[in-house]
């Protein structure tokens, strides 16, 4: 019979067993959220190196906050409350002169853009490496604010209330920077498109 695998969110608390004396519940609370987490710190900084020192330093502080650590509500939503924490400290530090954005703007070269309807998101048909790094280039305009707000809603699936909580800000901001992400993000992955045309235009013209 297949070991059936804990998950944190219905299972008993695997950092709260850890911190009673559970010597084996930290590393099953690893196995559950390395992959993710991973791959959370990655599509912040976009370098694998950097995204894996990021995950390890964040078993490593909830390893230490063990002893003073409370339970309330999902331990998943304690994990990314760390885990979002950490990433904007790391990523203030490596910006500690100047600000390069209002939080107010959307990407780092063009101004906000007006919320959008529930189309279907163009990134969930980024399947070809070429559309992946299109995506790629585009989340790395939007600014810090909306990009980690778009990394937890899409990629994470945290609610927006949840969002809100852990980055200390209404639920009406947390919306009202999705929409704007999700409206550059349209209008970049289009330019990034007729871009591409073009250039396929010019080598094939070249070929005749």
């Amino acid at each position: 019979m297949r070991k059936r695998i804990a998950d944190p969110d219905r299972d008993p608390d695997l950092l709260l067993a850890y911190r009673d004396g559970d010597p084996v519940a930290f590393q099953a609370l690893v196995e559950h959220y390395q992959a993710r987490m991973v791959q959370f710190f990655y599509r912040l900084c976009w370098d694998r190196d950097r995204a894996e020192d990021l995950c390890q330093e964040l078993f490593l502080k909830l390893m230490q906050a063990r002893r003073r650590y409370r339970p309330e509500g999902k331990l998943s939503t304690y994990v990314y409350r760390v885990a979002t924490n950490l990433w904007i400290d790391h990523y203030r530090s490596q910006r500690p002169h100047r600000r390069l954005f209002s939080l107010d703007q959307t990407t780092l070269d063009a101004p906000v853009l007006e919320p959008v309807g529930h189309e279907q998101a163009p990134w969930m048909s980024a399947v070809e490496d070429e559309e992946k790094a299109q995506l790629r280039r585009a989340m790395e305009s939007l600014t810090a604010p909306h990009r980690i707000v778009f990394e937890l809603a899409v990629y994470q699936e945290r609610p927006y209330a949840e969002i809100g909580q852990l980055l200390g800000i209404p639920v009406g901001t947390v919306k009202s920077r999705m929409h704007n992400a999700v409206s550059a993000l349209k209008v970049l992955l289009a330019q990034s498109g007729d871009s591409t045309d073009a250039d396929q235009g010019r080598k094939t013209a070249g070929e005749r």
